[in-house]
């Protein structure tokens, strides 16, 4: 049995897991991302969580590992292995292979962007299977995503990867962690969906979601309450669910025009929603599509591996 050892660098937390040649996970184990000491101390919690793992595998198993991929959310210089821009730790232009690499030194290290990480592992494990022209979205911190063609991963001629969070939905719109307006993912994110809430329930006081709860930042409502309270006809997370859907619609039928995927898996913390949220999004989408043409609309579903997609996807790329 072979193994490799996959990493999921997050905004929140760092997650790594053994990996064997069916998909599953061994040893899994997490610990928060603290970014406060740069790029130097994120290695460091890797290398330590990683070699934990390790040692792990070799005494129950006698197992080895000679391949490692980490999965971090931004694009990845194909040549240069930098992280080019990752929002959400506050990077640009960062080195993580190098600071890797005294943690690892007998291990083949790869850096992949995270949500192409969780598509492969969609592809080849999960719900994406048997469908060589998919699309995955995440949905989450940010908005991530990845795109198989023909039964490979997308990178486009640049390998910068497939990011669909950075697509323009308005033009000078809301402020995008990458620095500029109107990105998709300032509408799509667990903050906007926060943000448009918040403002809902300061017009309808009388919210569901309000009663013994505040808006005091330490005692927060759930996504999975704003969902459930929109769906049970509240009238403040129903305007700001059904504003969420309006934007992701808009988002993923442009993609559905542009790509042509058979299918698109979801994936994220948002996604966790019952059918309810699905049929919703599909019939919008269907709405911005081209009528004329009677464009098809593909099955949009939930992605099956969860959290440990990223894991996966990291673990067996190459």
């Amino acid at each position: 049995m072979q193994y490799s050892l996959g990493i999921d660098l997050g905004g929140s937390h760092i997650a790594a897991a053994i990996v064997d040649e069916e998909g599953r996970l061994l040893y899994k184990k997490t610990c928060q991302t603290d970014v406060s000491g740069g790029v130097k101390g994120v290695a460091k919690d890797i290398g330590h969580l990683g070699q934990s793992i390790l040692k792990e595998l070799e005494h129950k198993k006698g197992g080895r590992v000679q391949h490692l991929g980490v999965g971090v959310p931004g694009p990845v210089h194909p040549q240069t292995h930098y992280v080019i821009s990752a929002p959400n730790l506050g990077w640009e232009d960062v080195d993580l292979f190098s600071e890797l690499l005294p943690y690892f030194p007998d291990q083949e290290i790869l850096i992949v962007n995270d949500a192409s990480c969780a598509t492969w592992a969609e592809y080849k494990f999960g719900a994406l299977q048997d469908y060589p022209n998919s699309m995955m979205l995440t949905l989450g911190t940010g908005l991530g995503g990845g795109f198989i063609y023909r039964g490979e991963t997308f990178d486009g001629g640049n390998n910068y990867g497939f990011e669909p969070g950075h697509t323009i939905l308005v033009a000078d719109g809301e402020l995008c962690p990458c620095g500029r307006h109107g990105c998709l993912e300032a509408y799509v994110s667990i903050k906007a969906l926060r943000r448009e809430a918040d403002k809902a329930l300061k017009r309808y006081p009388d919210s569901m979601l309000l009663k013994d709860k505040s808006l005091d930042p330490t005692m927060p409502y759930t996504i999975r309450e704003l969902f459930a309270a929109a769906f049970a006809g509240d009238s403040a997370a129903k305007y700001s669910v059904d504003l969420y859907v309006h934007n992701l619609a808009i988002g993923i039928a442009s993609f559905i025009v542009i790509l042509q995927p058979e299918i698109i898996a979801l994936g994220g913390g948002i996604s966790h929603q019952d059918e309810s949220f699905y049929n919703r999004l599909r019939e919008a989408v269907a709405d911005h599509l081209l009528a004329g043409a009677r464009q098809p609309v593909p099955r949009i579903i939930p992605a099956k591996l969860g959290n440990d997609a990223g894991i996966v996807g990291a673990a067996i790329s190459r």
